[in-house]
Order: C-alpha cells, then sequence, then structure tokens
C-alpha cells in the first residue's frame, strides 16, 4: 500500500475505533493500529479494510460491542459500501431487506446471546457485507447475493451450536422422564387454524393427513428432531395452518433421507453426490450452498414454525429465512412445492 494510502486507513481506524468508544491504549485499539501497519497491498475499499482490521481485533483480543456498538458496526459498512451501484440486476428491497433483517435480529436478540456469539458477531457481519458487494465472503468463498440470509443465519447458529446441542440433551432427559406418564395425544383437525394466504387442504386430503397412522409419523419424527414430548407437539401442530402442517409431514415422512443429509452436511463432495441421486438431476453450487444450509438449520426451522416465529415482512407478505429455509428443502426433494401439491390418496 502507498504511503498516502496507509495514512489514509490508518485515519480511519482510528475515527472508527472513536466511535466504538476504544481507547488507543486499549488492546484492541492497539492491534488494529498495528495490523494497519503491516497491511502493504492497496485496495478500493478502505472503509470496509479499516472495520475488517478492527473487527478481527476485537475477536483477537475478546472485546464484546455492545448492542449499540454493534449496531454502529453495521450501520458503517451498509453505508460506506455503495451495494445497489454494484448489484444493478438485483433488486434494490432484497438487498435492502437483508441489512434490516440483522437490524432486526440484533435489536430483539443480541442482548439474549452468549458472550462467546457476541464475540464472533463483527466477523459475520463483515462476511455478509463481503458477500453483498463481492459475493464472497472474507476467505473468498463464493456465495451469491442471495444466500446471504442463509449464510448470515448459518454462522450465527455454528458459534452458538454447542448450546444449542447442550439444550437438546437437556430436553430429551425431560423427554424421558416424562415419556412413561404422558399419553399419545391425537391433533383435533377442527382446531387447526387455516392460512387464508397458503395452500389449503380440504376435506378427505385433511383427514388422511391427520389419520392415526400420519399422526404417529409426524409425533415420532418431530420428537427426534426437536427433542419435544409429544404432548407439546400436538399442541402445536394444532395450531399450525394447512401450509405449514403439510411441509412438516413432508419432512417427516422423508425422515431417514434427512437424517442422511444431516450426517453428509459436513462433506459437501458426498452431500451433492447423494442428494443428485436421489433427485436424479445435477445441483448448482448455489443450489448444494442452499441445501446443505437448510439440512443443518432442521431442527431450528422445525421449531419456529411449531412456534409460529417466522414473522411475515410487511413489504414482502413472506419471511425471507422461511422462505430460503424451505427453498433448501424443495431442492433435494424434502418437501413439495405447494403450488403442485400432491394427491395424498
Amino acid at each position: 500500500m502507498q504511503k498516502g494510502s496507509s495514512l489514509t486507513l490508518k485515519k480511519l481506524i482510528l475515527k472508527y475505533l472513536d466511535v466504538f468508544h476504544i481507547k488507543l491504549d486499549h488492546k484492541t485499539g492497539v492491534l488494529s493500529i498495528q495490523s494497519s501497519d503491516r497491511i502493504s497491498q492497496t485496495t478500493d475499499n478502505l472503509e470496509f479494510t479499516a472495520m475488517k482490521i478492527i473487527g478481527d481485533a476485537s475477536v483477537k483480543t475478546r472485546h464484546i460491542f455492545t448492542i449499540s456498538e454493534i449496531n454502529d458496526f453495521l450501520t458503517i459498512l451498509a453505508k460506506s459500501m455503495n451495494v445497489r451501484n454494484n448489484y444493478k440486476d438485483y433488486d434494490d428491497a432484497y438487498i435492502d431487506n437483508i441489512i434490516f433483517v440483522i437490524y432486526k435480529d440484533l435489536s430483539e436478540n443480541y442482548s439474549k446471546f452468549d458472550d462467546s456469539l457476541k464475540l464472533i458477531y463483527p466477523k459475520i457481519i463483515l462476511n455478509v457485507i463481503s458477500i453483498l458487494l463481492n459475493k464472497v465472503d472474507t476467505k473468498g468463498r463464493k456465495i451469491g447475493v442471495y444466500g446471504a440470509l442463509n449464510y448470515y443465519e448459518e454462522k450465527k447458529n455454528e458459534y452458538n451450536s454447542y448450546y444449542e446441542n447442550l439444550n437438546r440433551r437437556r430436553r430429551r432427559r425431560d423427554q424421558d422422564s416424562l415419556s412413561a406418564t404422558i399419553s399419545e395425544t391425537k391433533i383435533n383437525s377442527k382446531a387447526i387454524k387455516i392460512d387464508s394466504l397458503g395452500y389449503q387442504l380440504k376435506g378427505k386430503n385433511r383427514n388422511i393427513l391427520l389419520s392415526d397412522k400420519n399422526d404417529n409419523t409426524i409425533l415420532d419424527s418431530l420428537t427426534e428432531i426437536t427433542g419435544r414430548n409429544r404432548k407439546d407437539l400436538s399442541s402445536s401442530l394444532n395450531s399450525l395452518s394447512d401450509i405449514d402442517l403439510k411441509r412438516l409431514k413432508d419432512l417427516c415422512n422423508n425422515y431417514d433421507r434427512l437424517m442422511k443429509y444431516c450426517k453428509l452436511a459436513i462433506n459437501e463432495k458426498e452431500f451433492r453426490k447423494e442428494a443428485e441421486k436421489d433427485i436424479g438431476k445435477k445441483l448448482g453450487d448455489n443450489q448444494l450452498y442452499h441445501a446443505i444450509s437448510s439440512v443443518r438449520k432442521v431442527k431450528i426451522y422445525v421449531e419456529n414454525v411449531l412456534d409460529h416465529k417466522f414473522e411475515p415482512d410487511e413489504s414482502h407478505g413472506i419471511n425471507h429465512i422461511k422462505h430460503n429455509l424451505e427453498y433448501g428443502y424443495l431442492l433435494i426433494g424434502l418437501i413439495e412445492s405447494s403450488r403442485k401439491p400432491r394427491k395424498l390418496y
């Protein structure tokens, strides 16, 4: 990097450190300045480079941003990068929505996150912005713009997987202690709500979907996926729309394949081989990423559906995270398109 550029980079770092209330003698500030001195290559994105240096330094020195500071971190990146000019062929509203979803997630959930997740949040945000700018994350892995939200959720859950697994084991212990006294509760089809926006199963089809045999199939598989007891699952299923009930049924009917894919998700080559053999066609790289990401998050998807946590975006009428996850399942035949429902008899 030329001397003038180096000074500009250092000035930006000093400016941003001040925004985050990080003093120059703080270990994060010291490491940030030292890192800027070691950078020798030129860059067209000084703002991003400065923020990446600070983000990397904060992780190495275990500095955790407050909710206000992490919001500032996202704001600086979003405003300093003219994302929409780089992607004239993409829907501006979709790209804006990605930033909005992250803001909303931070506002609602950041204070609840474990410190280990808060620690790496700057890196997650940097990766998302890098994808929006260059279609690659900060390590150079190619990710399409429409995969940015999936990437965001995946990285959050990867770093939080320890706590997910811990909670899953606890729920399974609770389930085992209750299993002897909890009897199977059949789904009351009259109690299930009708979603006027979704595909509705009518008459004979709906009765078949909720038959005793299918009831047990759904409950058995959902118990394995979520670790919840059958009574709670039955209560949750009673409140679902027809379309959500059908999608859970599709996943449960494909439970063995789903579990196979979960085991293969750590090996993209093997995952691709098995998935393409099952569906009888090739998967593009972006499609493969969607599918693997969805499989890794199946527990989160199922629980959020059961708990009605996927709230539609006001401007689009859909929940993009839910939509992206379902797209991944659809790609590998774990669920069927609601536009082309097959007969259930």
